[in-house]
């Protein structure tokens, strides 16, 4: 078990809404609510409880709504100009769970990391 709680966005229509009008291509097909919601990054925080979160929430909402963002498109011009938490709150509903279990074989390793 790890000491860290799992963290996941779920998208509603405002951000779909944003991703189909931010495209600049014009061989973009319009996304659906269904298709965002398919497949998520899960974010590993270090918090206990739900009052815990809401703190963590307060000091790093913007970071993990830009980095939401930069996943649909890395051009920051693109991006809506209100980044604030209530926006956040209104587009993504947070999943949150408090039980994270390590059931792999292999150690830990960051992908990202320089060596």
């Amino acid at each position: 078990m790890l000491n860290r709680a799992a963290l996941i966005l779920r998208y509603k229509q405002p951000l779909v809404d944003w991703i189909n009008a931010a495209d600049p291509s014009p061989t973009f097909h319009a996304l659906t609510l269904a298709e965002v919601n398919q497949e998520h990054t899960v974010y590993l925080v270090d918090v206990e409880d739900e009052d815990q979160l809401a703190q963590w929430l307060e000091r790093n909402y913007q970071k993990l709504f830009e980095e939401e963002l930069n996943g649909w498109y890395a051009d920051p011009a693109l991006w809506p100009r209100n980044r604030s938490l209530e926006t956040v709150r209104k587009w993504c509903p947070f999943e949150f769970h408090t039980v994270v279990v390590d059931a792999g074989e292999s150690p830990l390793e960051d992908d990202e990391s320089e060596e």
